[in-house]
């Protein structure tokens, strides 16, 4: 996806448009699979790869666990930063660029778990490059530590194929303000993509007036076997693959969405 997609027009519709997502349940449900539950939350530190604007690190803090926010999109992390209350600042952080960078400056400091929202792995261009990012979060975890990953099941993909959508979204606290997302899909089967085309406008119905703007992301969809295979590439075990929010449940094809909760070996 060109970082360009991702300046400051969609970072500031960002988290209208994700509003109605459980960030705290999403945050409590990773402590409980990441194996943090029950334990001192202030000397354990997650890292939250592809943050986006930073609600599910913001959630973490607020539960007495450090953590970092990473996304490549400065854009993302200046809208995290704005919104990071002062209390919360000592707890949580946000860094931006490329993740080669990231974990070079880290300077052998490691997580004790990671997370990893919003299908990001699918949004890097490649296999090949989806195993060196792997790569590099394994190299930043624990011995033993736990990392946590949403994407798209390739299969349901194929099986249930992704079609053209409208959807509206109130602004809190404007009534006669307006969001609306339009979704055009386009699917290449031989290369395992989809591009989403999207058309955002914002409507004031008070004055008649309205901007628009356009983006355009990228998504490489994998099936479970290619998955599994990723990681095994990246030297991550796999702990559980199962349907989003259901652990030790099988995957079918017509789970849109799967999460994989890996590790790196003591």
């Amino acid at each position: 996806m060109p970082l360009a997609d991702y300046h400051e027009q969609f970072a500031a519709v960002y988290d209208l448009l994700y509003a109605r997502r459980d960030v705290t349940g999403e945050a409590r449900f990773a402590v409980e699979l990441l194996g943090l539950a029950g334990t001192m939350h202030g000397s354990r530190h997650v890292l939250d790869f592809g943050c986006g604007t930073g609600s599910h690190a913001l959630a973490f803090g607020e539960m007495g666990v450090n953590v970092t926010g990473f996304d490549r999109s400065e854009a993302m992390i200046a809208q995290a930063r704005a919104k990071t209350p002062a209390l919360e600042s000592a707890k949580v952080s946000f860094a931006s660029g490329s993740l080669a960078s990231f974990c070079a400056q880290l300077d052998g400091r490691r997580f004790d778990g990671a997370v990893s929202f919003f299908n990001v792995l699918n949004c890097i261009e490649t296999p090949g490059e989806m195993v060196e990012h792997l790569r590099l979060l394994h190299s930043r975890l624990m011995p033993g530590g736990r990392m946590l990953i949403d994407v798209w099941n390739g299969a349901a993909v194929f099986v249930d194929e992704p079609r053209p959508a409208v959807k509206h979204f109130a602004v809190q606290g404007q009534p006669d303000c307006e969001t609306v997302r339009i979704t055009t899909p386009t699917l290449d089967r031989i290369q395992q993509c989809c591009t989403l085309h999207y058309r955002i406008l914002n409507l004031d119905r008070r004055t008649g007036n309205f901007t628009e703007f356009e983006s355009v992301h990228k998504l490489r969809f994998l099936t479970p076997v290619q998955y599994r295979h990723l990681f095994e590439l990246a030297g991550l075990e796999i702990v559980d693959e199962f349907p989003k929010t259901r652990p030790k449940t099988p995957v079918a094809e017509h789970d849109w969405y799967i999460s994989y909760l890996v590790r790196r070996s003591a």
